[in-house]
């Protein structure tokens, strides 16, 4: 198994524009005085070190719940219900709903009202109201003191953590477990900051520890948890070069028009072969690591499914835009108006991103397939 290393985080001076943009000047309190109501600014490195904690406290969940199934004496007995009956990447699982309440609920009571925390099962009345009868640990926040350097202290009103509990449910489901990731971003003014992405199932299994991997977008990342055994070469299963001839484009199984040409506009324009890949989270992090060339979707299901992978995506030096070329604008309060979501993205990693990014995307706008699903979105 092929092992990668990234680059832990050593954050100094050199923010962000949007960050400076967003800031406001130092304001300091002591531990006894951090009443999250009350605060008007804070520090990053604190925030990241929240998103980072409750994102492994996520894979613990979700780990859980995957041994009281294989405990179980038929599989079963995990409990699944369709949010759209009629697609099977709807489903929801207790697996959803104890890393939301987990993860969701520990940065509410950490950081109170000043922040706003959106979770893709947030439209869940019982599960909303189970949060608020809980009580939880602390979230650390300082697990980067000693690796992120002094930071501005930003507006808490320009800044949206984005949680998905279980990126691909129906990977867990059907029990392909390596493509499962839990993912928790932080986004401010609208654009992708940072984020963790945790990897509940390393190996595929409960065999090893969760892997978190972490990041902040342009500035760099870093690894918790159990070693990466990933990129930047194929999966295991990709390997076979003759099979799957390199560069390998990570799609997923949808059979969307769009999704077809754009499979065979990627082949015929860059060469190489499709692999499938599970979960938006899972396909980003495949371009971020090198196991791919590409990664391509034409939509997601919000802003929960982006903002973490791109923010780790571009901390491995990466670049991503919607299916059109585009800027992701998917953070934005009116997503749902402007069908930010059904933009999808094209993701690639470092190494002549520029040159081969802007080449695949006007590729593919090239094709009817694509300018048609363009019009239909963006009207």
């Amino acid at each position: 198994m092929n092992q990668v290393c990234c680059p832990v985080m050593r954050l100094g001076k050199s923010l962000p524009y949007f960050i400076r943009h967003h800031s406001h000047q130092p304001s300091t309190l002591s531990s006894s005085d951090q009443q999250p109501s009350l605060v008007q600014s804070l520090q990053l490195g604190p925030l990241i070190s929240t998103c980072v904690d409750a994102c492994g406290r996520g894979c613990l969940e979700i780990r859980s719940v995957q041994a009281a199934r294989l405990s179980s004496e038929s599989s079963s007995t995990l409990k699944v219900q369709l949010k759209d009956p009629q697609d099977p990447r709807s489903a929801l699982t207790e697996a959803d709903q104890a890393a939301h309440i987990a993860i969701v609920g520990a940065l509410r009571q950490e950081w109170g009202d000043q922040l706003k925390i959106v979770g893709e099962e947030d439209d869940d009345e019982e599960l909303d109201a189970m949060l608020s009868k809980k009580t939880y640990e602390p979230l650390k926040r300082d697990l980067f003191e000693n690796d992120i350097g002094d930071m501005a202290d930003v507006d808490p009103s320009t800044i949206t953590i984005f949680v998905d509990p279980l990126d691909g449910t129906r990977e867990f489901v059907e029990g392909r477990l390596e493509n499962c990731q839990v993912l928790v971003g932080i986004a401010i003014g609208g654009e992708s900051f940072a984020g963790a992405i945790g990897i509940p199932f390393p190996d595929g299994d409960l065999s090893s520890e969760s892997t978190i991997v972490y990041g902040v977008a342009d500035i760099g990342a870093g690894v918790l948890g159990t070693t990466l055994k990933r990129g930047p070469f194929p999966l295991d299963h990709y390997i076979d070069g003759v099979k799957y001839p390199r560069p390998q484009h990570a799609t997923g199984d949808s059979t969307a028009e769009v999704m077809d040409a754009c499979r065979k506009g990627t082949i015929h324009r860059c060469g190489g072969s499709n692999v499938i890949y599970g979960g938006a989270g899972n396909k980003i992090l495949a371009a971020a690591l090198g196991e791919v060339a590409s990664s391509l979707q034409h939509k997601v299901g919000g802003p929960w499914d982006l903002c973490a992978p791109e923010a780790v995506l571009k901390a491995m030096g990466g670049k991503i835009t919607d299916l059109f070329g585009e800027e992701i604008q998917i953070y934005k309060d009116d997503w749902k108006e402007n069908r930010y979501n059904e933009r999808g993205y094209i993701a690639s990693p470092a190494g002549g991103k520029k040159l081969f990014h802007e080449a695949l995307s006007k590729a593919l706008l090239a094709l009817p397939e694509v300018q048609k699903y363009r019009d239909e979105v963006t009207k």
